[in-house]
């Protein structure tokens, strides 16, 4: 049965101010003690994005490792020094426990030497490379992903000697992402770790894809039970098949890795459902039982700590609210034309709607749609934020905001982190994506309202209703509380703590076996 929102403020703020240092000794460690049980065996989490980088993607492990010490699993965590990296979150720190170590392993960002060389490049009047330098930083600030560009970006990122030897040697050395020049320093770290710690299971955390090479050699030469979280496609990735144009050899390359994973890891687990059909049909051959979809989610203390300190949104208007990424793939100028079209027509809408995009940067051609059309009061870009931050931005809207590609290979396959915690909040969602697991996901949870990103007319109609359902005192939803429910980041530890369990328990029992037979053979 529906029920009437009337959409209260919440103020979401961040437990301190106070900055937390990284200590450059040997290991660091922050936050509250997990209290672990006395019995708690001890897994390396590999991961390349952690604390203080920032951005969606770090949220999963963050809460894993923040939640797995009270399932008798105690995380230590191995992950970079040096990343090159466009989002820091300080605030984050905070949230890994006081009692995990956390090892960090310098590695040679080549993302960072290109970036220097790069801002050298316009002095010396090559026009091509300045472009191409200006639309990679849109895409890397939208997409939070260095390596997504379109075919216009690639051809003039190769303008130039420069260029073109830039792109030999990312498209042939640094396979599958430049990440792989930690792995060697990684694993010789990480062998080190394995003893000094008396690991029992390994845990590897991806993209970059090259976690997924490291914990590989790590399982080839230790032995020890593994469990992979590749969250997402692979080899089948939409902006993958991009880089593999004209370069069969990275792919049959990239595609050996993947199906070793398949065959070595002793568990795997993926973020969507079509990704876990998309695997399962990739390898038939793979045991079911194998693969577990562990989504991403919301932690209920993110959301905890209220204060009286100051609104990030203005009172008294109606607030259209995306907070995170938007894929660099995405076009966003016919959410915009129904923007227009819409405070165009009346004047009231026009000073009391406001679209926010919170830390998403806004490509050179939105600012350009934005100023022709005198949408900069209306249509807002606000930077990137601390976690805790941007969950105070959806708090205080009245309507959650999700941008996909309409292409099946994204709208219909992949998860957006974000939709999680908007689940939480129990807001309307208004999603501009196309049929497929997002959408079925929205309807399930009775919070979505799904359109095409490309149908302004529908666009426009629906922000009206949401305009004048807001403006009478409540938008209508009906959320299904245990299916939300399910997205709980603390149930989701508890899963993988299983998981580690009966892996643990399966190669103890294959390691028993031999030891009988031998046992056996003596009497």
């Amino acid at each position: 049965m529906a029920q009437s929102l009337r959409l209260p403020d919440i103020r979401v703020v961040p437990r301190s101010s106070t900055t937390t240092a990284l200590r450059s000794s040997e290991f660091s460690m922050a936050g509250e003690m997990t209290e672990p049980t006395q019995t708690s065996r001890r897994v390396l989490v590999l991961s390349y994005r952690f604390p203080p980088q920032g951005g969606a993607g770090v949220q999963r492990i963050v809460t894993l490792v923040k939640y797995l010490g009270r399932h008798a699993w105690q995380p230590v965590v191995h992950t970079v020094r040096n990343p090159h990296w466009p989002v820091r979150d300080e605030s984050l720190l905070r949230e890994v426990p006081a009692d995990v170590p956390v090892y960090r392993t310098p590695s040679i960002e080549f993302e960072r030497i290109e970036s220097a060389l790069s801002a050298l490049r316009p002095r010396r009047g090559d026009r091509a490379s300045m472009s191409a330098g200006h639309e990679r930083a849109a895409a890397d600030a939208v997409d939070l992903d260095p390596h997504v560009l379109t075919e216009r970006q690639k051809r003039l990122r190769g303008a130039g000697s420069l260029g073109r030897l830039r792109d030999a040697i990312w498209s042939r050395l640094l396979s599958p992402d430049p990440q792989i020049a930690w792995v060697p320093a990684a694993l010789l770290r990480s062998l080190w770790i394995v003893r000094r710690r008396r690991v029992s299971a390994i845990y590897s955390n991806s993209p970059p894809n090259s976690v997924n090479v490291l914990a590989l050699a790590l399982k080839r030469l230790t032995g020890l039970p593994w469990v992979a979280d590749l969250r997402d496609p692979w080899t089948d990735g939409l902006h993958r098949q991009q880089w593999y144009e004209g370069n069969p050899s990275r792919q049959a390359r990239e595609e050996r890795w993947e199906r070793s994973i398949f065959e070595r890891a002793d568990h795997i687990l993926v973020t969507s459902p079509r990704t876990l059909e998309g695997f399962l049909a990739k390898y038939p051959w793979c045991p079911a039982q194998k693969l577990t979809l562990v989504t991403n989610g919301f932690d209920p203390a993110a959301f905890s700590h209220t204060s009286a300190r100051p609104r990030l949104l203005e009172p008294g208007l109606v607030h259209v609210t995306n907070v995170g990424n938007v894929e660099a793939l995405f076009d966003a100028v016919p959410l915009f034309r129904a923007v227009h079209d819409l405070v165009s027509a009346d004047r009231e809408v026009r000073a009391g709607l406001r679209l926010n995009f919170v830390g998403t940067k806004r490509q050179p051609r939105y600012d350009e749609y934005i100023r022709a059309h005198g949408l900069g009061d209306v249509i807002r870009f606000h930077p990137y934020v601390p976690h805790a931050d941007g969950l105070q931005y959806l708090a205080e809207s009245h309507v959650l905001l999700m941008c996909q590609i309409p292409r099946p290979e994204s709208g219909g396959v992949k998860l957006s982190a974000k939709m999680f915690e908007y689940f939480y909040l129990r807001k309307p969602v208004l999603a501009l994506t196309i049929p497929g697991v997002t959408a079925e996901m929205l309807a399930r949870s009775g919070l979505g309202m799904v359109v095409r990103p490309d149908d302004v007319d529908a666009i426009k109609a629906l922000l009206s209703r949401l305009w004048g359902e807001v403006r009478g005192g409540g938008v209508q939803v009906a959320p299904d509380e245990e299916y939300i429910e399910r997205f709980n980041r603390q149930e989701h530890a508890r899963v993988i703590a299983g998981i580690l369990d009966k892996v643990s328990a399966a190669a103890a029992s294959s390691e028993a076996v031999p030891r009988r037979a031998l046992a056996e053979s003596r009497h």
